[in-house]
């Protein structure tokens, strides 16, 4: 009995202690844990300017109280075609042959023409450029594939070791080829994908106006352009390629109960001036309005961009 009287003082005085020992480490207030500072933080200017690839531009914001309850278009793609049409061109001395088809089929589809009637001595499937030497009498032919102007479109020139035209004969006997295998051909080459993305149009912005760039020279593009005009409802009211304009009139839906009003009364009116400009090796093709017409800048291009070949 007096043993258990002493462990049971023992354990009041252990526990008394450890109360006073813990209430040693009690805050006096709780949200003392916020007191300490850490570092500070990093503001914007304090940090280095990141490099921003702009792939993808768009034109400055501009006032116009007449479009802006208008949505933003996006960005044109230029039309296709799908008939797989084969036309042998020629502007001046060059020649090449025109095909409605991607560069990757018709570079498969070339390998498959050169491989009966020629050797390879060479290719490089993301230039498009083949070397070959005919079986019948070992002459050489260079064959260059691009992209065409046209979107899903192809050229195909064939030049001698001079960088020359060969003779018509060969265009002759590689658009019959082409005429006769590319219905139906399911060809199709993955090194020479890269062909597909090198295109030769594109959309660009001009003083905060749409405008098409030209991979090409002022003469190769103004006879593109010259064609496709001669295939819209646009007519020709004036052109001077020594100072690189056309003025056209466009032809507005006679069913447009407010386009109606919205032009003059004189038929002759110019609507639009179109003029070129160089860009170092490409053409810059920018429109110009000159009349009240209901007929936007986009609609003009896309009337063009749907005649391009």
């Amino acid at each position: 009995m007096k043993f258990t009287q002493i462990l049971n003082i023992f354990l009041i005085i252990f526990f008394i202690s450890g109360c006073s020992f813990l209430s040693s480490f009690a805050r006096e207030n709780p949200n003392e844990r916020y007191n300490e500072e850490g570092e500070d933080f990093v503001t914007n200017s304090e940090t280095e300017d990141l490099e921003i690839s702009n792939d993808y531009p768009y034109p400055s914001i501009q006032n116009n109280p007449s479009s802006q309850n208008e949505l933003p278009r996006p960005k044109k793609i230029f039309s296709s075609g799908n008939s797989e049409k084969v036309e042998i061109r020629r502007l001046g001395e060059i020649y090449w042959i025109y095909i409605e088809a991607l560069p990757s089929k018709m570079w498969a589809l070339t390998k498959d023409l050169l491989a009966a009637q020629y050797d390879i001595e060479s290719e490089d499937p993301t230039s498009g450029k083949i070397k070959a030497k005919s079986k019948a009498n070992g002459e050489d032919i260079n064959i260059i594939l691009e992209h065409g102007i046209r979107n899903n479109s192809s050229e195909i020139y064939l030049e001698d070791n001079n960088g020359a035209a060969v003779d018509i004969g060969f265009y002759n006997s590689f658009s019959n080829y082409f005429v006769e295998n590319l219905p139906g051909y399911q060809g199709n080459s993955l090194a020479a994908q890269s062909l597909n993305l090198n295109k030769k149009t594109r959309i660009v912005y001009v003083q905060k106006e749409i405008g098409i760039e030209f991979k090409l020279t002022f003469e190769r593009t103004w006879s593109a352009i010259s064609r496709a005009l001669e295939r819209s409802n646009l007519e020709i009211k004036d052109r001077n390629r020594e100072l690189k304009y056309f003025q056209v009139s466009v032809d507005e839906d006679d069913n447009n109960f407010f386009g109606f009003f919205s032009r003059s009364n004189n038929a002759a009116d110019v609507d639009y001036e179109l003029t070129f400009t160089q860009s170092g090796e490409n053409t810059i093709l920018e429109f110009k309005k000159l009349s009240n017409t209901s007929i936007s800048v986009n609609d003009l291009v896309d009337q063009i961009n749907e005649n391009l070949s």
